[in-house]
């Protein structure tokens, strides 16, 4: 499977997205399932990806627990952090 370029910025809207409620239908599954070209942010991709068996959820529906939505909250911070301040 070939490996998909993305952004910093990208990676970290998609798992803000996710974590808000506010992605596209599969734009979760998708980020899940195909390869990121950039070993680093493919490495974020398998480590979200693998939250649910890592930190399982304690409430039904729901992905994984507050540890777990806490390191993509962490995740995202770090993200935007790397990629540097947002111009004004």
């Amino acid at each position: 499977m070939r490996a998909i370029q993305r952004s910093k910025l990208e990676v970290a809207k998609i798992i803000e997205d996710f974590l808000e409620g506010t992605g596209g239908k599969y734009d979760w599954d998708d980020f899940c399932s195909f390869p990121i070209a950039d070993s680093y942010l493919d490495a974020i991709r398998v480590q979200c990806s693998d939250l649910q068996r890592t930190h399982p959820a304690d409430q039904k529906g729901h992905y994984c627990n507050k540890v777990g939505l806490d390191l993509m909250r962490g995740l995202v911070a770090e993200l935007r952090k790397i990629n540097g301040p947002n111009p004004a």
